[in-house]
């Protein structure tokens, strides 16, 4: 029987050793071998506790936010009261069954309570759920309602709410303050979130943390969406790989006029296709030279931050992507079609020459995903890097009786053990360990004869987005070619990767107006640029008004809240 490993950065020299110790005798096995103590005695948690803060502080308005933990308010003095109660600590499986309430939004058909690993984490628990599974795509409806009706769950988990919405239902009392709960509960977590200095993107304008986010340890995760340009079209033309934009441009252009794929047929490609319009071709923008956060529209240019679609190179951009769309390079239903139809267009043929993705198999296919490569940025650190923190994994509310029971269960998957249930489901189910260092899916198993079906049914990963970490037996051992060659693209990326902004906190009043905000001028920033695009009206005639109108619906406003947040980041 081994214990996990529970070591946080920093410690005393003390601990450190201690921890070690514990590292050393875990290892790779069963969860069913094992038992996760998940706190030695709340003395040494507590002096610990006391050493670890984070070394962010961050004003911004009135509020000041110190390091998760060490602002002292009434609910955190309670929570260390409990904790400091609890000196036998919490271990699994419970002695005796505990069921929770659960929203889990997932993003398959298969209801979370059936798939194989969620089974197995709580099997090895003791602990039940009952779970409402809602689809994705009525995420924010349902979980609006559901807030609003204040008949809500024990935990959400892959929420739709975006880190502004946490924050707000944090502040009003929903969601429960975990920042000390972590700390006593979650060992694992802490020592990722000290170690990788990421408390300040986790942490409230109030000082509290209300999340438990998944972690992308691994690099080549960290980078976002990418340009995947057709590299097999362009060896069948004799091109070289476009530098500028203008290359680009006649790249497309051959593309459309040269049968580049070779069938025969110079009508059948597609140079450049999207869905969604512009939420899909501001994708392009770090080729323009904006290191885009996307869901802010921010840059930094020349260590300035920038309000992009209020900018001349925004224009430009627009002025880029209208010329393409003139000259037919530019697919039309790229501001009609969804993602599912541009992957059904994308795997029925060899016709798309360039499009914007996570992983080129996911709308090219994957007989052709290899055909496509990341397309190197032009000039500079401007391609979007993330923390590798993914907002709205778990939240628990106030109508929760026992936090500290359900974070000690999450941070069992911020082990490599648990980061493999997550992301591989159970051994032998969903995926088999070759012996050699190396694992390949458990196609045709119990699970499902295909992988798509396997991820679906056997893992957390690929259905939701629990919090927890990808293991590195992910990376290292990983045999589908399709996967290997994603990570391998991806990587290629992070030469030109650069974290958008830093951690940027904001007052309760300022996230409320930033919510209220943001809704209008990104429908309306969206609007424009798809009519401009299509030749609806004329970019020239009608930018002035555009920028006008923006800042009449508060551009200038919100802007100058992210400007105060940013200076106060710096």
């Amino acid at each position: 029987m081994s214990l996990l490993y529970i070591e946080r950065i920093p410690i005393m020299n003390l601990a450190k050793k201690i921890c070690q110790i514990f590292q050393c005798i875990g290892g790779k096995g069963s969860m069913k071998k094992k038992v996760l103590t998940v706190l030695l005695a709340s003395a040494m948690v507590a002096s610990l506790a006391s050493g670890c803060g984070n070394k962010a502080s961050e004003t911004t308005g009135t509020t000041t936010t110190e390091s998760a933990g060490t602002t002292e308010t009434a609910s955190a003095a309670a929570v260390s009261e409990e904790a400091a109660g609890e000196s036998e600590g919490i271990t699994f499986p419970l002695a005796e069954t505990k069921n929770f309430s659960m929203l889990c939004i997932i993003n398959g058909d298969t209801p979370m309570d059936e798939v194989d690993a969620f089974k197995h984490l709580n099997e090895q628990s003791n602990i039940t759920f009952d779970v409402n599974s809602i689809p994705q795509e009525d995420a924010s409806e349902k979980e609006g309602l559901i807030l609003s009706a204040g008949d809500y769950p024990d935990v959400f988990i892959f929420s739709s709410l975006k880190k502004n919405d946490i924050d707000k239902y944090g502040a009003e009392g929903v969601f429960v303050p975990l920042e000390d709960y972590i700390r006593t509960y979650a060992p694992n977590l802490t020592s990722l979130l000290d170690e990788r200095e990421l408390w300040p993107y986790i942490t409230a304008p109030d000082g509290h943390v209300y999340e438990m986010p998944a972690l992308n340890t691994g690099a080549e995760l960290e980078a976002g969406f990418h340009i995947w340009l057709n590299y097999q079209w362009l060896d069948n033309l004799g091109l070289s790989e476009p530098k500028n934009l203008d290359e680009f441009h006649e790249v497309l252009t051959a593309f459309k006029e040269q049968d580049a794929n070779g069938n025969g047929d110079p009508n059948d490609e597609i140079p450049l296709s999207v869905p969604d319009g512009m939420s899909y071709l501001r994708n392009y923008l770090p080729y323009f030279g904006y290191n885009l956060d996307s869901d802010t529209w921010l840059a930094i240019q020349d260590g300035k931050l920038v309000y992009i679609p209020t900018e001349e190179g925004y224009k430009e951009f627009l002025r880029y992507f209208t010329d393409l769309y003139k000259e037919g390079l530019l697919d039309p239903a790229s501001f009609t079609q969804n993602y599912d139809q541009i992957a059904a267009m994308g795997s029925s043929g060899d016709v798309l020459g360039c499009f914007s993705a996570l992983a080129s198999f996911q709308f090219a296919g994957r007989d052709q995903d290899e055909e496509y490569q990341t397309l190197t940025p032009f000039a500079g650190q401007v391609y979007p890097q993330s923390t590798g923190i993914m907002h709205g994994s778990m939240m628990i509310t106030d109508a929760c009786d026992d936090p500290a029971t359900l974070v000690a269960w999450a941070d069992q998957l911020f082990t490599q053990e648990g980061g493999e249930l997550y992301w591989l489901g159970v051994e032998g189910n969903s995926y088999v360990d070759n012996g050699d260092g190396t694992w390949s899916w458990n196609i045709g198993g119990p699970i499902g004869d295909d992988i798509a079906t396997i991820r679906e049914k056997g893992t957390l990963k690929y259905q939701t987005a629990f919090p927890g970490i990808q293991p590195d037996f992910w990376f290292t051992g990983i045999t589908d070619p399709d996967e290997s060659y994603l990570i391998t693209q991806r990587a290629k990326m992070l030469d030109y990767g650069e974290l958008t902004l830093p951690a940027m906190t904001y007052t309760t009043e300022e996230t409320e107006t930033i919510a209220s905000l943001k809704a209008d001028l990104d429908s309306y920033i969206n609007q424009y640029g798809a009519q401009v695009i299509t030749g609806a009206i004329d970019l020239d005639d009608s930018w002035d008004d555009y920028v006008s109108t923006m800042n009449t619906m508060g551009a200038s406003e919100l802007f100058e809240i992210y400007q105060n947040a940013f200076s106060n980041a710096k």
